[in-house]
């Protein structure tokens, strides 16, 4: 019984440093931004020419999403990005019982599965390095493994360790550092600067009306976290789920969608800024009614 107890109290240590662990570091390790895959030239991109200057500098952890951790550049104007493969991978245990006969049918269908949410990732962010560099703040996706071309970059992770990345090895993105659409208008709000709130909304649905209109689309509606600025230009901060389909440039087809972004705005207005939402949602339906001539 003693042996049991034992057992029991090393495991549940075991269990809660594991979760501690996680909690301080959010789990990122090389491991997580590390998974060899096939060679494919149309993923290749040719660099911004100061992308080697940007790379010098150390960048520090400033959060993950699910589908990348984030770090900042030291002078505050960047953001490098590394994909998370924990969940785009087959499960550690599968590839162990993988032997076994039902387990080896099983494998092959998660790898077939993993491959395709992969393979939709990347198709979202190449589609944004040829189609939306701009407006999504991209200077560089390194989306294929390459050899010799990149500096290593110096990272700092989020419990203060100095971590240093072989940027060939893995995928990254360098993005133009912005401040999310909620943090924004949290700010302008704050002081009570409506009429400039509203126009950054009206910014990000003339953002997301001109990405429509050229037949993209953002799968993900989080308006409020997915969108941001730099300075005060709006730009598409998370762009793994963009989908291209020529059918959504017809405003009949796109309307419900930047309908159904209003409502996100206006969910979140009514929960943050109530005491600014009937000022803030009147201006929100004019715009609507004027992106679409009504």
């Amino acid at each position: 019984m003693k042996k049991i107890w034992a057992f029991f109290v090393i495991f549940l240590i075991c269990v809660c440093g594991m979760r501690a662990y996680f909690r301080l570091t959010d789990d990122f390790r090389i491991a997580n931004i590390t998974y060899n895959l096939p060679y494919k030239p149309e993923w290749d991109a040719k660099p911004d020419q100061n992308l080697s200057t940007i790379l010098q500098q150390p960048f520090s952890y400033i959060g993950k999403g699910s589908q990348s951790y984030a770090f900042s550049s030291a002078d505050g104007r960047y953001v490098l990005k590394f994909f998370k493969y924990k969940h785009l991978r087959p499960h550690w245990l599968v590839e162990m019982l993988s032997p076994l006969p039902y387990f080896k049918d099983y494998q092959r269908k998660q790898l077939r599965r993993k491959a395709r949410k992969l393979d939709h990732l990347f198709a979202g962010y190449h589609l944004a390095w040829e189609s939306l560099r701009d407006e999504s703040g991209l200077l560089f996706v390194h989306l294929n493994q390459t050899q010799g071309l990149y500096p290593k970059a110096i990272v700092i992770d989020k419990i203060g360790l100095k971590r240093t990345i072989d940027l060939d090895n893995v995928v990254f993105i360098v993005q133009r550092k912005a401040k999310t659409t909620r943090a924004v208008i949290d700010e302008l709000l704050a002081k009570g600067d409506t009429s400039t709130a509203q126009l950054r909304i009206r910014q990000i649905l003339q953002l997301y009306a001109s990405e429509y209109q050229r037949g993209i689309y953002d799968m993900d509606h989080g308006v409020m976290h997915n969108t941001g600025f730099v300075g005060d230009k709006p730009i598409h901060l998370d762009i793994g789920k963009l989908t291209q389909d020529p059918r959504i440039s017809d405003p009949n087809l796109y309307r419900p969608d930047i309908q159904k972004v209003g409502l996100r705005i206006a969910a979140w207005l009514e929960i943050n800024h109530p005491e600014h939402r009937d000022a803030m949602l009147r201006d929100l339906d004019l715009a609507l009614h004027e992106l679409f001539g009504v």
